[in-house]
């Protein structure tokens, strides 16, 4: 009995949470094909060949956030029951398909089009399915499983820029999109359809890679048992509107900030080079900053991994409003892009604290229609007050405060009432 429960210890199957880790962050890094920072790439060419304003560019994340808050409910729904496997592969291929129509362009109304629906894709499908495939796979472990997948994420907004940016200046606009199309459907595609699954417990497996078999009174509770709360007790909570009232600051601020950094840079002097090197070092400098939040949250939990992480990102911001020199802009980069790399990590792990897994998906299909319409202001906002001012000076300084004001909202929001399972 002892050698069959150690063979069963062996058994490849308890490390698949890493393999789903492994596959979130490569399905991650190609969402990003439909950020901010890589539409940043392709602001100054569509205003130098279409005479396009800024805020016309902008209001293109406006329309496709829309689009991705519609759906988004159905898709958490969805996550819960089917998992993330058909919905991340089906979604790499949608994405695809608008990159390469991106690169016919002929019209502003074309770009609108497909440009929304990969961006509804990326926001209202990708984003929700690695959020809660990896949090359905841990749960002692879950901060440094979520670091390790967001390094995806923080890749592509290193890497898809820089790609674009080659292909530019190599070539043209029309080909940096193919470039990023071919790269979605290499790296996106395939890893989604053949690996995803939905919960450890479909394979005989228990959260952070212990097997059932072996589970014993003391493994499970070294495990953790969450509680798992429903969508309309969760919804009760004061804790549950204070974070996504916080998350969605979040997602305005970082709307913002992520297609407009780059043409501030250049604004502020420095060259296109630079300034895609400072993306660049923000992407590099966040991928740790996703690791250091599965260390905080080990240590100091997610509530408070989150609050300081959001006063440090808030610093951050007045760096890049003075930045006009290449020591700034590198310091701002290097600065904002860790502690923002914790901030975006700790907003896919609370709700899983908080809430438990079970009802994961539909919970987090009712926090990202709002936290995606928030997404969709930052945008025009920062757009249209460089418009109006010729400045981002006044829209970055609005940011600033709403981060602050973020980091009194998640102090407030203290760990709700644990209860038995609801779901």
């Amino acid at each position: 009995m002892q050698e069959a429960e150690s063979t069963s210890l062996r058994r490849p199957e308890r490390f698949y949470g890493w393999i789903i880790v492994a596959v979130a962050s490569v399905v991650s890094l190609s969402g990003v094909a439909f950020y901010n920072p890589v539409l940043g790439v392709f602001v100054r060419p569509f205003e130098e060949e279409f005479g396009w304003s800024r805020l016309t560019v902008s209001l293109v994340i406006t329309v496709g956030n829309f689009a991705g808050a519609l759906f988004a409910p159905a898709v958490g729904a969805i996550l819960d029951r089917r998992g993330a496997r058909f919905l991340s592969g089906a979604g790499m291929t949608v994405m695809v398909i608008c990159l390469f129509a991106l690169a016919l362009t002929p019209s502003l109304w074309w770009f609108y089009v497909f440009f929304g629906i990969g961006r509804a894709t990326a926001v209202g499908v990708i984003d929700l399915a690695v959020a809660v495939a990896v949090a359905n796979w841990f749960i002692r472990r879950r901060g440094i499983a979520m670091g390790l997948a967001t390094l995806g994420n923080r890749a592509g907004m290193a890497l898809l820029p820089l790609l674009a940016q080659i292909m530019i200046v190599w070539w043209n606009w029309r080909a940096a999109w193919v470039a990023l199309g071919i790269f979605v459907l290499i790296a996106g595609v395939g890893p989604s359809f053949r690996f995803l699954r939905r919960r450890p417990e479909d394979m005989g497996l228990l959260p952070d890679g212990d097997s059932v078999e072996v589970a014993s009174r003391s493994a499970r509770s070294a495990t953790g048992i969450e509680t798992s709360w429903s969508v309309s007790d969760a919804t009760r909570t004061r804790a549950f509107w204070l974070i996504t009232l916080a998350t969605s600051s979040v997602f305005l601020v970082s709307g913002g900030i992520n297609l407009h950094q780059m043409a501030h840079l250049q604004d502020q002097g420095l060259s296109s080079t630079v300034a895609v090197g400072v993306v660049a070092a923000f992407a590099v400098f966040g991928g740790l900053g996703g690791l250091l939040a599965g260390v905080l949250q080990h240590r100091i939990g997610s509530r408070w991994t989150f609050a300081l992480s959001l006063a440090a990102s808030a610093g951050g911001l007045v760096i890049l409003i003075h930045a006009d020199n290449i020591a700034l802009a590198y310091i701002y980069g290097a600065w904002y892009g860790l502690f923002f790399g914790v901030v975006a990590t700790m907003m896919a792990v609370i709700y899983a604290d908080y809430f438990g897994r079970m009802a994961l998906g539909r919970i987090r299909g009712v926090v990202a229609p709002i936290n995606i319409v928030f997404n969709a202001l930052g945008p025009p906002l920062a757009g249209w007050a460089f418009d109006v001012s010729g400045s981002y000076a006044v829209a970055f300084w609005a940011f600033t405060v709403l981060y602050l004001l973020a980091v009194l909202w998640v102090f407030l929001a203290g760990p709700p009432r644990q209860r038995e399972g609801i779901v």
